[in-house]
């Protein structure tokens, strides 16, 4: 199966497996991931990072959620927020309340402290949606919502942003004018060349950067072509791992002579 295929239905499974005495296959992509974000973000000057993707079931919540347990990991601050606001699942991830978030901030209802939201994972907070909001785009063109952002820049390293997918919602332009920049997601055998093409085309006409790409729910059980080289690599870095076992031991062996 290749990159662009038919779209079909994907059963997410949404979960952080982010953990240091976990060796889930999936920690080495995000590792790699972070330590991206850390060198683009060197200068300070790439800390708001808006999550997209073309369409929905690509893994953007999942990706951004693993993400900041990462950086967090790194003791960076990071802060999530959920601006899917049609359709909030964050707070599932985190297993948080949604209720207390932007949608009460905007109202005057609650301070930018009251809707903080401290997770179980080290130097990663969340603000939630809360209540529902049933014009996204008046919250993100108001200036309220502007110097929320520009408070949380003084207080965290990072401010992930899991954003509403670019081709169903138009929500990604005005976060766009307050984000440093786009980490784009394409799904493996779901995303079509089309809405890959699509989606770029509208972040770039909107001047929008893109920071870098994310290859999301690749099986490589699927592909025959990535599993041949894969085994491939594997049987040489093994047999690599036996000639060194070998030299080393050769060497404690001349030294007791």
């Amino acid at each position: 199966m290749g990159l662009f295929g038919r779209r079909k239905k994907y059963n997410e499974q949404r979960q952080i497996i982010i953990d240091t005495s976990s060796h889930h296959a999936g920690m080495y992509g995000y590792t790699r991931l972070k330590d991206n974000l850390l060198y683009i973000n060197s200068d300070g000057a790439h800390k708001v990072i808006q999550v997209e993707s073309a369409m929905s079931h690509e893994g953007k919540t999942s990706v951004c959620a693993n993400l900041a347990v990462s950086l967090g990991l790194t003791e960076k601050k990071v802060v999530v927020m959920d601006l899917d606001l049609r359709r909030p699942r964050m707070h599932r991830l985190f297993t948080k309340e949604k209720d207390g978030g932007i949608a009460e901030y905007m109202k005057g209802e609650l301070t930018v402290e009251d809707i903080i939201k401290h997770t179980e994972y080290e130097n990663v907070d969340l603000i939630t949606r809360g209540a529902e909001i049933y014009n996204p785009s008046l919250v993100f063109v108001s200036e309220k919502f502007k110097g929320l952002i520009e408070g949380l820049k003084e207080k965290y390293d990072f401010i992930l942003l899991d954003c509403a997918p670019i081709m169903q919602t138009s929500d990604y332009i005005h976060v766009g004018k307050i984000s440093d920049g786009v980490l784009y997601l394409v799904a493996y055998g779901s995303t079509t060349r089309s809405q890959v093409n699509d989606a770029v085309k509208e972040l770039k006409k909107n001047n929008i950067p893109i920071l870098g790409t994310v290859f999301t729910m690749y099986d490589r059980k699927k592909d025959g072509y990535y599993g041949y080289y894969g085994k491939y690599y594997d049987e040489i870095y093994t047999d690599d791992r036996k000639k060194a076992r070998k030299k080393s031991r050769e060497t404690e062996e001349e030294g007791e002579e």
